[in-house]
């Protein structure tokens, strides 16, 4: 049994239990028992903005329909102190003839950790432990495959990164921690400062101009359909792919603005020039900690005013107002997200084969991860792959 608000659920009903000596794991592996053990443990654990419940909810609800998905959402509990340890949201993906286990993600979701209870083990010894029951029960599968996963939930170690097969990501996130408005512009230095006055008089030059945060599901739902059209001739543009507009992916959006505008969770700001978004911000809130989601403008002619650092900044400003003391910038190694003074977060990946399929993705994982350890090793690895592709090419010019 575990207990939350004084209700007591019991876990054994959703999903085959398997006891050790010190943990029982049981796997929810239909839709309605993975948002149960997700609803059940919201009250419980401690997770990052990106396993609120309105984020795993809404993600199970839409792009995790996908027809190759198979929830598996993993609650383990330490029977020795009786408390919950770890809520994992887990899928089953068939892919490329392939079975692979991996976190509810599908490239929406920008940072991936289990939700820690009270009794999340903090020291490597107690994670081999979790880990060892977990895979126990985990179905049969050719690979684990656990990316983009933080050092720190909340402030607690992540066990999952304790582990030795755990390897550094080479994605990062960029985290600005702040006190108030006043310090982060006195941070970033007086030509900073002055570039950002500059900007916002040439926006409000054009008149009819105005920062503002959207609070109606309506109005948020236009303002996200722009977003997607400037993201989308942003991308293509660029000549890359745009998956942003698959169905289940977009609906995923949509959701997450229906379902969590009200509580504050979601946060949607705009640019304004009269009727016309010149830049948008979608991102969600969880305490004290904004994460953005979603950025565009409205593309070269705005360039001057740099719109987009017009929006993070106006929001930093308005945020920090309500007593918001931590931006994270997320994913994406941009100029833009160090000048606004992101930090780097450290990420981390663990890929394990369970079968012989999976034997060359844990073996690349494996190499990757080493090469990242070990810089100079990497730098001549690459020397050397360089000069052997150059081979060929010269003899080719010569011939």
């Amino acid at each position: 049994m575990l207990t939350a608000a004084g209700v007591e659920y019991d876990v054994r009903g959703w999903g085959q239990e398997v006891r050790t000596d010190e943990y029982s794991v049981a796997v929810a592996k239909s839709f309605a028992d993975a948002e149960r053990t997700l609803g059940m443990a919201g009250s419980l654990a401690a997770a990052s903005p990106f396993q609120h419940r309105t984020w795993l909810g809404t993600w199970f609800e839409t792009a995790g329909r996908h027809p190759h998905v198979v929830p598996l959402v993993a609650s383990i509990r330490d029977e020795a102190r009786g408390q919950l340890a770890m809520v994992l949201p887990l899928i089953e993906l068939h892919q490329n003839g392939r079975i692979l286990i991996e976190f509810a993600d599908l490239g929406v979701t920008d940072y991936n950790a289990p939700l820690l209870g009270p009794a999340a083990p903090h020291c490597v010894a107690g994670a081999r432990k979790l880990w060892a029951a977990l895979k126990r029960h985990l179905p049969k599968a050719d690979a684990i495959r656990l990316t983009k996963m933080p050092g720190v939930i909340a402030g607690r170690p992540n066990p999952l990164a304790l582990l030795s097969a755990s390897q550094p990501s080479s994605l990062h996130g960029n985290v600005l921690k702040l006190a108030s408005y006043d310090e982060f512009k006195r941070d970033r230095g007086r030509t900073y400062r002055k570039e950002l006055e500059r900007s916002w008089r040439v926006f409000e030059r054009l008149g009819g101009t105005e920062f503002r945060r959207v609070t109606d599901v309506e109005s948020a739902l236009g303002v996200l359909r722009r977003i997607e059209e400037q993201q989308e001739r942003r991308i293509r543009g660029l000549g890359l792919p745009y998956i942003l507009d698959t169905p289940d992916i977009a609906n995923f959006y949509r959701e997450l603005v229906i379902g969590g505008l009200g509580s504050g969770y979601t946060v949607m700001t705009v640019l304004l020039a009269g009727e016309e978004v010149v830049a948008a911000l979608l991102g969600v809130r969880d305490d004290g900690v904004f994460s953005m989601v979603r950025i565009s403008n409205a593309g070269e002619a705005w360039k001057p005013c740099s719109p987009g650092r017009l929006v993070i900044t106006r929001t930093i400003e308005l945020l920090s107002a309500e007593g918001c003391g931590c931006f994270d910038f997320t994913i994406g190694d941009y100029e833009f997200k160090r000048r606004l003074g992101g930090e780097r977060l450290k990420l981390f990946e663990l890929t394990q084969a369970r079968s012989w399929r999976g034997l060359p993705m844990a073996a690349e994982a494996s190499l990757k991860g080493h090469l990242r350890r070990h810089p100079r090793l990497a730098k001549w690895s690459r020397q050397l792959f360089q000069r052997r592709a150059a081979g060929p090419r010269l003899m080719m010019a010569q011939s």
